[in-house]
């Protein structure tokens, strides 16, 4: 019987090819993840002077159209209309004071006229957080 010596170079040469591969396909996959689309592109806000603060958040009640007096007094109008024995609404503005006067039915009682300036009072003050609200009552 013959005795062959132990040949180390084949093994050692197909591990080689092994790691020479995993390394080629692990580099291929991480330059195909970090590949640059057109459509990946984060999309910018324009230059508007404010560095895209005032229109960044368009749908917020935040912009220049919604905080204006008339815009104000139509919403306070608005919520002042379900309410029953309103005849006639006055609202003035005078910096963050709200001032709201209201002609009411004459056949309410006092207490009648009382619970309804309450409750225009706390309706007008939920709608209008930014206000301190005033409300006066006349028959």
């Amino acid at each position: 019987m013959q005795k062959k010596p132990f040949d180390l170079s084949r093994p050692l040469h197909l591990c080689r090819i092994f790691i020479t591969a995993v390394c080629v396909l692990v580099l291929a996959i991480t330059l195909t993840a970090c590949g640059s689309n057109k459509q990946d592109k984060m999309k910018t806000y324009g230059h508007d002077g404010y560095m895209g603060y005032s229109n960044s958040n368009p749908n917020l009640p935040n912009r220049h159209q919604y905080l204006n007096y008339n815009a104000d007094g139509n919403m306070i109008e608005q919520v002042l209309e379900p309410i029953a024995g309103i005849e006639h609404t006055q609202i003035y503005f005078n910096g963050t004071d709200l001032h709201v006067n209201l002609d009411v039915d004459s056949s309410l009682s006092d207490g009648q006229i009382e619970q309804l300036r309450a409750k225009a009072q706390s309706v007008v003050q939920h709608n209008m957080p930014r206000y301190s609200v005033h409300v006066e009552v006349k028959r």
